[in-house]
């Protein structure tokens, strides 16, 4: 078992309990060595005395040998020596001759001239006779020993600290002692002291220590419960200590950041999450999105391939639901659309899926249907459905709805196909004041006029009936233009102005994109060169590019080729591509992007929030800006919904570095929105309109900006 298994406070009581004996151990070894010093200091007392009296006696028996005095004399003053001689309690001396014959002893005078063997008191006397004996033997040398031997006043024999030596020139041994036990109650009164002190001193560590542990302990076992609670995500503690100049201030400091960091995280999180919700769901009713509903009606496309299995999608248009909201405001349109979902929730089955795919509409995928009886029955139904009053305080409200309906595989094999053909399937029949109507029924009449204009449009582009414009994008940081977005432009000989919206997907869908974009292209370095060589100075230019242009393996060649024929340098280049690029698989994408990046040209994604891209797919790839898809700038200002989806995605999108370009504005309101929500830049007829070359141009030599708030 290793320290790292006990609690602190274990450790601190281990640690007191170790102090406590060391300081007992320390008072009693001090003890026991002041007592080795009595004992030193006694022996010293009695050898001084012995050596005094040995010198007189010395003294003495030169001046008898000396017949300076008689042998009477020196008797008798010898006798006066040892009997006056007396210190301490019962401090004497005793005078032997012949080894152990008593000549004199002032205490035991009767003992006198009797040898120690025969002495019978003390009954045990063989210490003392050995003790003589050993000095007899050596002459030269004193001796200090313990022997038993009974106290003047009587009484039984006690330990005795005994010193003699022999008189040089003589038989005599002089000595004398001292009884251990006279020096016992000052042991005793030692002892006291000491344990006293001792007592003092450890109760002292003791407290100190119990308060040193409170101070270390406390703190730690409350700091060790807040991270406890952190960690199980309780962020609403304040955290203690933190004033605390120690170590454990330092902690708790540091636990006060970690919860600040977590507070953080946990914010971002649930930003995350809520952008990963609006990405799937509608906020109001709960439903799958538009882009949710793409991705689930084309895994039905994949899943029914093989067996041409009936795929049929319904746009439902509710019919004036915007000047609903016009007139009862956002939170009775959101209580009409509530109830409309719920109104269809509960006539649906299991094999229904149901999705709000924008303000006033609604997507249904039925998969698998038998019978068209049957889906124009369900068609009814819903239609009827919708149309039963609503009702709102006291308002009765009635919606009207249309109905477009496209099948698989016959209206088309994927889902955006599917989707937008229903929604002009919806927007047809209200034209015509139907209820509802099949693509198919209008899609018969559109197919000769789009054959004449794809011959049309591959004539425009060898014959250069294009031409370019460009609408400026503005920066929000300083209001003045950043860069420009190249805008393509169809002037029919006979028709007049083609809208982008109608031959740019009927150059995806006849093969003539990849041609569009190459003339693009190559129209923008010509005009690039013509700016450079004017020596205008003109911000950067970002390009439109389809998915297959942009997916061919030589197409970084193709572009170098291009701008390098007009010695243009590609770093005043954007590309703008749309999500449907992003499906690819992400590797390739990631490594696409890169190659081209490395060229010099910055990458946008344009209509962000439309098809299939979320920010948790891009944020490893190596793009500049995200823009966010007019739909959503729209109704800024009365949605909400759209206004929450747009906050969070310029929240996410800064979160990873990225631009975030706002296009379509076109109010006041919409403008200041933005600006409050912390958007890069902006882009829309508010602030611009396409402009063509010479407008253009003007515009860069006027140094444009927009008016801050």
């Amino acid at each position: 078992m290793t320290l790292s298994n006990f609690t602190i406070r274990q450790k601190l009581i281990g640690l007191v309990l170790i102090l406590a004996l060391g300081i007992v151990t320390t008072s009693c070894l001090a003890f026991y060595f002041s007592y080795q010093d009595t004992l030193s200091g006694k022996k010293e007392q009695i050898r001084s005395v012995v050596q005094s009296a040995a010198s007189q006696i010395i003294l003495l028996n030169q001046r008898k040998n000396a017949q300076e005095i008689t042998e009477q004399e020196f008797d008798q003053r010898l006798h006066d020596l040892i009997y006056s001689t007396a210190y301490g309690a019962h401090g004497y001396l005793y005078l032997l001759k012949n080894e152990t014959q008593i000549h004199l002893h002032p205490k035991r005078s009767d003992l006198e001239g009797l040898y120690l063997e025969e002495v019978t008191e003390p009954a045990d006397n063989q210490l003392m006779i050995n003790g003589l004996k050993q000095i007899s033997k050596e002459p030269d040398k004193s001796l200090c020993w313990t022997v038993s031997w009974p106290k003047p006043d009587g009484g039984a024999s006690v330990a005795k600290l005994t010193y003699a030596q022999l008189i040089p020139d003589t038989d005599f041994i002089l000595g004398t002692g001292v009884y251990i036990d006279d020096l016992i109650p000052r042991y005793i009164k030692r002892a006291l002291s000491y344990f006293v002190v001792t007592l003092i001193v450890l109760l002292t560590a003791i407290a100190t220590a119990i308060i040193i542990s409170r101070n270390i302990v406390s703190p730690i076992i409350n700091l060790s419960a807040q991270m406890e609670k952190l960690s199980e995500g309780d962020t609403d503690q304040t955290v203690k200590f933190t004033h605390h100049g120690d170590e454990i201030g330092q902690m708790a400091r540091a636990l006060e950041r970690f919860r600040e960091y977590l507070i953080e995280n946990k914010r971002l999180r649930y930003a995350h999450e809520h952008v990963q919700f609006l990405e799937n769901f509608d906020p109001v009713t709960r439903l799958y999105n538009r882009r949710a509903m793409g991705e689930s009606l084309e895994r039905e496309i994949i899943r029914n391939f093989e067996t041409q299995g009936k795929v049929h999608f319904l746009f439902i248009r509710l019919d004036l639901l915007r000047n609903l909201t016009i007139e009862l405001g956002d939170e009775q349109r959101d209580q009409i659309l509530i109830e409309t979902a719920n109104r269809l929730k509960g006539i649906l089955s299991i094999n229904h899926r149901l999705a709000k795919l924008s303000e006033g509409s609604f997507g249904l995928m039925l998969v698998n249907k038998p019978k068209d009886t049957k889906l124009e029955e369900l068609i009814d139904t819903i239609l009827q459905t919708i149309e039963r009053p609503i009702k709102l305080q006291n308002l009765h409200i009635q919606i009207v709805a249309r109905i477009g309906v496209t099948s698989y595989p016959e209206d088309g094999d994927q889902q955006f196909e599917l989707i937008g053909r229903s929604e002009i399937a919806a927007k047809t029949a209200r034209k015509q004041e139907q209820s509802w109507l099949y693509f198919s029924q209008i899609k018969e009449q559109q197919v000769e006029s789009k054959m004449e204009l794809w011959q049309d449009l591959s004539t425009a582009i060898d014959e250069n009936q294009l031409y370019l414009v460009f609408q400026p994008l503005f920066d929000l940081s300083n209001n003045a233009a950043l860069s420009a977005e190249t805008l393509l432009r169809w002037n029919h000989p006979e028709l007049g102005p083609i809208s982008p919206a109608v031959f740019v997907p009927l150059a995806e869908q006849s093969g003539l994109i990849s041609r569009l974009d190459h003339w693009v292209l190559n129209a923008v370095a010509k005009q690039c060169r013509a700016w450079l060589d004017a020596e205008l100075p003109f911000p950067k230019i970002a390009i439109n590019l389809s998915g297959i242009s942009f997916l061919r393996s030589n197409f970084e060649n193709k572009l170098h080729t291009i701008f390098d024929q007009y010695d243009v340098s590609l770093e005043h280049i954007e590309l703008e591509l749309t999500e449907g690029v992003l499906i690819e698989d992400l590797a390739r994408i990631q490594d696409k992007l890169q190659r081209v990046r490395e060229t010099g040209a910055s990458i946008s994604i344009d209509d962000f929030g439309t098809g299939y891209s979320s920010l948790s797919r891009i944020k490893n790839l190596p793009i500049d800006h995200i823009k966010i898809d007019k739909s959503f700038i729209d109704d800024l200002d009365a949605n909400t919904q759209d206004l929450k989806i747009v906050q969070a995605i310029i929240l996410m999108a800064q979160g990873l570095q990225l631009k975030v370009v706002a296009e379509g504005v076109e109010t006041e309101l919409q403008l200041s929105i933005l600006r409050e929500a912390k958007c890069d830049i902006v882009q829309g007829y508010l602030l611009s309109r396409p402009l063509s070359v010479a407008d253009f141009e003007a515009l860069i030599d006027e140094d444009l900006i927009i008016e801050g708030d």
